[in-house]
């Protein structure tokens, strides 16, 4: 179980609000990129100066907006506004993904990290390849791997060595284990 702190807790609930506005079953990637935008902590602001166009307006304007679709009754309106305070799939899958590219950079000391996941770790986790947040901003006209630089740089230790983020998932050990074992009987 993932431990946020405040300013990331606030993003997540300020998600499930969106999620809850659009009618969506659980808060997306463009859900939690709206919290953030409407956090204003360090990190967002660093995004936000460097990329003025980005702007909960902005961002908001393309995702759908209906509390309750026409003729829905309002037990079911209420129903699926429950269910918006859960992360969907598609957040879950990009918040494993960022852990695992994540924690091998912590482990090198590239990134320091809190006591709790804050706002700098789910800025990374929405601008991960195929997310819907990272092809909303990229339909935005702002490319996320500029913006995922920017929040590395708040995250480094040392802001003039920003690491570079992994394209890849590296192999877990699990994967490492069964590929040492599989080529000892090859």
């Amino acid at each position: 179980m993932l431990l946020y702190d405040d300013t990331a807790g606030a993003a997540l609930h300020t998600a499930a609000e969106e999620a809850r506005r659009s009618g969506t079953p659980g808060y997306q990637t463009p859900h939690v990129l709206l919290g953030l935008l409407g956090t204003g902590d360090p990190v967002t602001r660093r995004v936000t100066d460097r990329f003025p166009q980005l702007t909960t307006e902005v961002v908001r304007q393309p995702l759908p907006t209906a509390d309750r679709a026409p003729g829905e009754r309002p037990a079911r309106a209420e129903q699926r506004s429950r269910s918006a305070r859960e992360p969907a799939a598609e957040f879950g899958q990009a918040l494993s993904r960022f852990t695992a590219k994540w924690r091998p950079l912590v482990r090198t000391g590239q990134l320091r990290p809190g006591p709790k996941l804050g706002s700098g770790e789910l800025w990374l986790a929405v601008l991960e390849p195929g997310t819907r947040s990272g092809e909303l901003l990229r339909s935005l006209g702002t490319d996320p791997d500029e913006i995922r630089t920017v929040v590395l740089a708040t995250m480094a230790p040392d802001p003039h060595r920003v690491p570079t983020w992994p394209t890849e998932v590296p192999p877990g050990p699990v994967s490492r284990l069964l590929a040492r074992l599989v080529g000892r009987h090859a």
